[in-house]
């Protein structure tokens, strides 16, 4: 088979694909912190993150291969941030989300003259991370509002419903 894709496509997707999986892994990582937490809602959200961060992986491996190409398997590095409160892992997540959009949207910029199958591949990918983005911070007032008022075990429940 061909390969379609140019090296600098190639490297953008692999640098996807290792953000997908660093994102997976940093979601269990909260799991296990709001296991510690007692925040078990958090952490049914956080898998469940979690999982999702790793159908992108399997979209971005499946869309290496099927142009012809093989997806290599980047190493992951430790996630060392110890949350201690239910907003921390919040805004760390929102933060991840965040700069994950950022990448999608430089890489679409970059590679939409290049190649159109591309660019409309991405497009589901920048629209994910939107919605991720709007979602974590809509989390994060509701969270402002349940510390505020000392409800985090209330928004823990909610959590678990999210």
């Amino acid at each position: 088979m061909k390969n379609l894709l140019s090296s600098e496509a190639k490297m953008w997707l692999q640098k996807s694909l290792g953000f997908e999986l660093t994102a997976s892994h940093a979601y269990n990582h909260l799991g296990n912190h709001s296991q510690r937490l007692g925040l078990f809602g958090f952490e049914k959200y956080f898998r469940q993150e979690s999982a999702d961060e790793l159908t992108h992986a399997k979209k971005l491996t499946d869309f290496i291969n099927d142009m012809g190409d093989v997806a290599d398997m980047p190493s992951i590095e430790a996630i060392t941030f110890v949350p201690n409160t239910g907003g921390e892992m919040l805004d760390f997540a929102y933060d991840m989300e965040y700069n994950l959009g950022v990448h999608y949207k430089d890489f679409y910029n970059f590679i939409e003259e290049q190649d159109i199958e591309i660019s409309q591949f991405l497009l589901q990918f920048i629209e994910i991370q939107r919605k991720a983005v709007g979602e974590y911070g809509d989390l994060q007032a509701r969270y402002a509002i349940a510390d505020k008022t000392q409800e985090i075990l209330l928004f823990d429940e909610y959590m678990d419903e999210a």
